[in-house]
């Protein structure tokens, strides 16, 4: 009996011992295999691959290192991509501001001059305005702009009237198109509704009246007509102006893209820049029709109510 308990207990005392070598060698492989993975995405390796079961814990912990590997690579990307950005629009900027800060200076210059007789101090004067307005104006488009684009500012696409929006952004422009006697036709049935965000789509449909007018000529014609489709609401905004080429018909929405034809008018080259930007970020898009010299058709596509 003495002999079957001493057996028994070797036998104990053996198989612990292969389990606890057993389980240091599971125990050392776990920690190698551990420490790959992190070597691995500490050198931010993009083809990271784990070859564990999903049923292992080895797996599991695995499979949530990856998640988490690319979870910070995608933040990184994220950040990379910001700060170039950030750096564009700060290169933009500094491009932009040069030419009226320049003229400023001159025109401050010539005004210095006390030989300088009523008239000319007057032109000069409202020549150095009219470039203080433009970096005026040129400055808050790019706060703007950047404010999109960095994410400082989210849309907030909800239900809304797309009649309401349209009697704003045309209010806002009638002023402008007055000044021309541009005629402002609307067509719009008063409970057509879509999703987006009422502050900054009145911004994006703003822009386009406001390229209209611009490149429209005296005594011409807008037209606005908004109908559904199966998946979006379509707003159409037709001017009678000169129209664009078909080759330049991308280039207008690239950001301080000016027509050679019109650089000598006001504008920056932000308004249909921004215009495409924003009802992009509400998941809508922006189309153009042109003919040149019989105008030119924008369409507005926002998401319908489902």
């Amino acid at each position: 009996m003495e002999k079957l308990i001493l057996a028994f207990s070797l036998i104990c005392l053996l198989l612990s011992v292969l389990f606890v070598v057993s389980a240091r060698k599971r125990l050392v492989e776990y920690t190698r295999q551990m420490g790959e993975c992190l070597d691995a995405m500490l050198a931010g390796s993009p083809d990271l691959v784990f070859q564990e079961e999903k049923d292992t814990l080895m797996g599991k912990l695995q499979s949530k290192l990856h998640r988490l590997y690319e979870i910070l690579n995608r933040k990184s990307q994220e950040n990379k991509i910001q700060r170039q950005q950030l750096e564009t629009i700060v290169a933009d900027i500094s491009h932009q501001v040069k030419t009226p800060i320049a003229n400023i200076r001159m025109y401050h210059s010539l005004l210095q001059k006390k030989n300088l007789d009523e008239e000319k101090r007057e032109q000069f004067l409202d020549a150095a305005q009219r470039q203080t307005d433009k970096l005026e104006f040129l400055m808050k488009s790019m706060i703007k702009m950047s404010r999109l684009e960095t994410g400082i500012v989210e849309v907030q696409p909800k239900e809304n009237s797309i009649r309401a929006l349209l009697e704003q952004a045309v209010c806002d422009i009638a002023l402008k198109a007055e000044k021309k006697q541009i005629e402002i036709e609307m067509h719009c049935e008063e409970d057509l509704k879509a999703v987006f965000d009422k502050k900054w789509t009145l911004e994006a449909v703003f822009n386009i009246l406001d390229n209209a007018v611009k490149y429209t000529g005296q005594g011409g014609r807008i037209r606005i007509e908004a109908q559904i489709t199966d998946f979006y609401v379509r707003v159409g905004i037709r001017d009678s102006g000169k129209g664009i080429e078909e080759s330049r018909q991308t280039d207008i929405f690239k950001r301080f893209y000016r027509e050679p034809e019109v650089a000598d008018q006001d504008g920056v080259g932000i308004g249909l820049y921004l215009a495409r930007g924003i009802i992009m970020k509400e998941r809508g898009f922006i189309e153009v029709r042109s003919i040149t010299g019989k105008g030119s058709t924008f369409y507005v596509n926002l998401p319908a109510v489902q």
